[in-house]
């Protein structure tokens, strides 16, 4: 990822000098008000043969609305995951199914301050929130067919303020990187079910206060 760095730090030094950004408005620079953003670091990876395994961002797409100098700004991310096997290794045979829903999403507000007609810095805050649902069945036809199904069930939220920086390549394609810092708490249940018969529930929490540095890189079109 220095090389990530790298690139964005040399777009910007290269520009002219930030002391001419008042001969610019915000509509020299969005000359359309909608923008859709897709993380494309791990492509850019695979392109510069690099490793993408730090650009930790969870949102692949965004959405932001331009209303002046504050812009609406929105992300999210989901993923599925579903798998079923049968293990007949050792005289045994046991059914294993695997049902995984995740997904992660944001909106915050943000403020703009032009450098130059070609780069853009803004500043803002953002509300988070996840919701995960694990469930996991075990079916062992031997022993006289135990029934094993447990489940995880995850809600979290934060709250943190954010910096980016945008690079305008023409009026409907940009490139961006950001950096956060997110409060954020997460609740989990787990349940065990036996043979039809629920057991204890286990409920934990977790709590962190996480900085995120510039390592994705966003390819956004505006319409």
């Amino acid at each position: 990822m220095k090389l990530l760095y790298c690139l964005i730090f040399l777009i910007c030094f290269s520009l002219r000098s930030s002391g001419q950004s008042s001969k610019y408005s915000i509509k020299d620079f969005y000359a359309y008000k909608n923008e859709l953003g897709i993380n494309f670091t791990n492509v850019l990876g695979n392109v510069l043969s690099l490793n993408p395994e730090n650009a930790n961002s969870p949102y692949g797409l965004t959405y932001r609305k331009h209303i002046g100098m504050i812009t609406f700004r929105s992300a999210f991310n989901i993923n599925v995951t579903q798998r079923e096997e049968n293990d007949f290794s050792s005289g045994l045979f046991i059914n294993r199914k695997l049902n995984i829903v995740t997904s992660d999403f944001r909106i915050g507000l943000e403020k703009h301050l032009i450098l130059n007609k070609s780069v853009l810095f803004s500043y803002g805050i953002d509300l988070l929130g996840s919701v995960g649902n694990e469930k996991s069945e075990i079916q062992d036809f031997n022993l006289g067919g135990n029934t094993f199904i447990s489940t995880e069930k995850t809600f979290g939220g934060g709250l943190g303020p954010v910096l980016r920086l945008e690079y305008k390549i023409s009026d409907r394609i940009f490139i961006s990187s950001e950096s956060t810092l997110y409060a954020f708490t997460a609740k989990t249940t787990e349940s065990l079910i036996i043979n039809g018969l629920p057991q204890e529930d286990t409920k934990s929490s977790d709590s962190s206060l996480i900085l995120v540095l510039p390592q994705s890189l966003f390819f956004n079109i505006s319409f």
